[in-house]
């Protein structure tokens, strides 16, 4: 998913669709997380999901894709990160 996901952006960078370009990024990441849970652990899903329904929700809020991406990739990481941290390190 992450691979096509990538490519789909480009296209969608090419074509002028600047507006999906932030929803398309996190519903593929969280796909290729949902993906990755099987290999690594499986809470990964959770974050997968998540960032799944922020990048569906960002497209229905057109002009908000920048503020959900960055909760999914930078606010949604550090809390996740912090769980996992403390949950498998900790």
């Amino acid at each position: 998913p992450l691979i096509t996901g990538g490519l789909l952006i480009a296209i969608f960078i090419t074509r002028g669709y600047l507006g999906i370009v932030a929803p398309a990024s996190l519903i593929f990441y969280g796909l290729a997380l949902v993906a990755a849970s099987n290999y690594t652990f499986g809470v990964v899903k959770y974050l997968g999901i998540l960032q799944i329904a922020l990048g569906l929700i960002a497209a229905l809020l057109p002009g908000y894709g920048l503020l959900f991406w960055a909760l999914g990739f930078g606010v949604l990481h550090i809390i996740y990160g912090s769980i996992m941290y403390y949950k498998y390190d900790g």
